[in-house]
């Protein structure tokens, strides 16, 4: 299915390619289609009808699914598979890059109920790698797939869902890019005890710039781009199901009245810091986490009670 040129283990198109595409669609005027049509000619005319054909009537066996990299994530881990579920992910493609804390124990159950599936990835700076792997190995396993962090939470707004929210997107979307919502500390110096939805509720406003993260059908990926957002053969769109022309990994203004990506970024001060002294998936120890860096990212803005709901759920949720 996969273009002549794109390596389907790192995604990487060759230079010919990327430059015959851009002359060829030069001369379209929209943004939106000539994007459009470089991921079709990127993926092969041929090759993008008979997957258009495909999804038609295709049956996945996850409508929706989330891929992760984690790394001694034990403390949260629990409480964002949970909320997940609630929200309707039905399969988790989870890859440890050398966790030495009780993640194992704690995803026991998961995969003996056959939620999560289970990889374990060694190695230095291996985020992009477990992506690149873990979307070309599912990616006709389920029709759509997040990839996000374990700082992140996909909340649907307006739906019960976030698969009922997919089921509005407009016919031709390949990926849903969603807004990130900046979540502080909420004054926390040290690890509340309690959920990180329940306890930290004070977020950015809508002023302040925002990244974002995606939802994706991997039949269409044309180019891994970043953890962020990808290349398409098809119309990429935001919660509105507006067909976005140019995206890049900030999505000014913010929107997220019907789907929103909420970041922990910081939590407490505590826990900020001491991520400081480890090392990331990403193969960095991270530096940058210093006070003044906390206090940059300490967004508290706006403290809302969109998570109460939820966490009443989290902690009544049983596994089945």
């Amino acid at each position: 299915m996969w273009a002549k040129g794109v390596i389907m283990s790192d995604f990487i198109i060759s230079n010919a390619q990327k430059k015959w595409t851009k002359i060829a669609t030069f001369l379209i005027p929209s943004k939106v289609y000539r994007k459009k049509l470089r991921g079709i000619l990127t993926m092969g005319v041929g090759n993008y009808i008979r997957a258009v054909r495909g999804e038609r009537n295709a049956k996945f066996a996850h409508e929706l699914a989330v891929l992760a990299v984690m790394k001694d994530e034990g403390a949260y881990l629990k409480e964002w598979l949970d909320f997940h579920i609630l929200a309707g992910v039905e399969k988790f493609y989870l890859y440890d890059n050398e966790s030495t804390d009780n993640t194992t124990e704690i995803l026991k159950p998961y995969i003996e109920r056959g939620i999560v599936e289970y990889k374990y990835w060694p190695g230095r700076a291996q985020q992009n790698p477990v992506y690149w792997d873990g979307l070309n190995r599912h990616k006709n396993d389920a029709r759509w797939i997040a990839v996000i962090d374990l700082d992140e939470f996909v909340v649907p707004v307006q739906n019960k869902t976030i698969t009922e929210f997919l089921h509005t997107l407009p016919r031709g979307a390949r990926e849903l890019v969603m807004t990130w919502v900046m979540y502080g500390s909420s004054g926390h110096v040290h690890k509340p005890d309690g959920l990180v939805i329940e306890n930290f509720r004070c977020h950015a406003d809508r002023t302040r710039p925002a990244g974002c993260k995606s939802i994706v059908n991997p039949r269409f990926i044309t180019r891994w781009a970043n953890p962020h957002i990808n290349e398409v053969a098809g119309f990429v769109v935001d919660e509105n199901g507006k067909k976005l022309g140019r995206i890049d990994q900030t999505n000014n203004p913010p929107t997220y009245n019907k789907i929103r990506c909420n970041h922990y970024v910081t939590k407490s001060f505590d826990e900020y810091m001491s991520r400081g002294t480890r090392m990331a998936v990403s193969g960095r120890i991270a530096p940058h986490r210093t006070p003044e860096r906390f206090r940059m990212n300490d967004m508290n803005d706006i403290c809302d009670p969109i998570m109460d709901e939820w966490a009443a759920r989290v902690k009544a949720f049983k596994l089945k």
